[in-house]
């Protein structure tokens, strides 16, 4: 059984690989200088890893764990956010740098993004006087989220040289932690705690602020070079990537069966089983893969329990998912967080 999921997995992995600009390895070297960290592994590893187009998602996560193993601070993704500057990440950096105002730099990254990611779209919209900036934080850490967000406000500070800008609200998806300071140093704003989604809401003058390094006739530049650039980026199987996002959003609320995301997807179930077994896919293998990799990442908060984490992967009973866990790893969902708490 654990063969076969794992066999199936890597079936699914083939066809969609999620992952981050390699450039975002800097972002960590920059962290390591600011605290006089040595780690020469480490930083062997990052200096490599920066001059790859992409790396895996779960190649980001562990780095960042690594980190924490070395250096254990509260809120250090926060930190380590705001070392961020626009040419950490990469082309699409360099043209918000040479944008008109935020507000463009702002459209272009929506864009681009798949230059720097191919994780949850971001969402901008309008809300009375204020623009929320926001995605949903699926196939995402703790740590990993912590440091998005910073860097989103750090950039900000950075394109307009007004280092008082600060957020009129944060939406943060995790509970809140016994020291809630380094929050509150770093977005000084109301913070709402265990929200369903990640949201910085700004004021929407913001947008027209003018960039300080605005290039109207670079950033045409840069724009076709972007252009050309995704074009080259791997080709996803959109279908299938429709149908994980719509088993990640139902999976709180039910068990999602292939009839329901069929319907959501607006095919007959036959044609969604035919679907994926040209692709030498079941429905079922989607689904335990997905559960499998959230599990895995749900584990490492010690602040989710176990009855938490199965009502989070649609289990009913805490025994069912325990069961599951251990066909799919080959050990039990304690034994695997006890495994891999930092």
């Amino acid at each position: 059984m654990f063969f076969d999921i794992v066999c199936q997995m890597q079936t699914i992995n083939a066809h969609r690989t999620i992952y981050v600009a390699g450039v975002t390895a800097n972002i960590l070297t920059c962290y390591l200088d600011q605290q006089g960290l040595v780690l020469p592994d480490m930083r062997e590893k990052l200096t490599r890893l920066a001059s790859a187009p992409r790396m895996p998602i779960t190649t980001w996560w562990s780095l960042l764990e690594e980190i924490y193993a070395a250096h254990p601070v509260a809120g250090l993704g926060l930190a380590i956010g705001c070392c961020t500057q626009p040419h950490h990440v990469g082309l699409l950096g360099y043209v918000a740098m040479y944008c008109e105002t935020v507000g463009q730099a702002l459209m272009r990254f929506h864009r681009f993004q798949p230059l720097l990611h191919n994780l949850t779209a971001t969402l901008i919209r309008q809300e009375g006087d204020n623009f929320v900036f926001s995605w949903q934080p699926r196939l995402s850490t703790l740590l990993s989220n912590e440091v998005v967000i910073a860097s989103v406000l750090t950039v900000f500070k950075h394109l307009t040289g007004q280092v008082d800008i600060s957020a009129c609200l944060l939406e943060w998806p995790h509970p809140a932690p016994m020291d809630i300071t380094p929050y509150q140093q770093c977005f000084s704003c109301p913070i709402v705690f265990d929200a369903k989604t990640i949201a910085i809401h700004m004021p929407l003058q913001l947008m027209n602020l003018p960039i300080n390094s605005r290039d109207p006739f670079l950033v045409k530049l840069l724009e076709q070079q972007a252009e050309a650039l995704m074009t080259a980026l791997p080709r996803q199987d959109s279908l299938l990537q429709a149908l994980q996002q719509h088993i990640l959003a139902a999976l709180q609320d039910e068990t999602p069966e292939l009839k329901t995301m069929a319907t959501r997807m607006a095919m007959s179930e036959r044609s969604l089983y035919r679907y994926l077994s040209d692709r030498g896919l079941r429905y079922k293998t989607v689904l335990n893969a997905l559960r499998y990799e959230l599990a895995k990442n749900y584990l490492k908060d010690a602040q989710l329990s176990l009855p938490e984490i199965a009502l989070m992967l649609g289990y009913s009973e805490q025994s069912a998912f325990s069961r599951a866990f251990k066909a799919w790893s080959g050990e039990s969902p304690m034994q695997h967080r006890r495994g891999h708490l930092p």
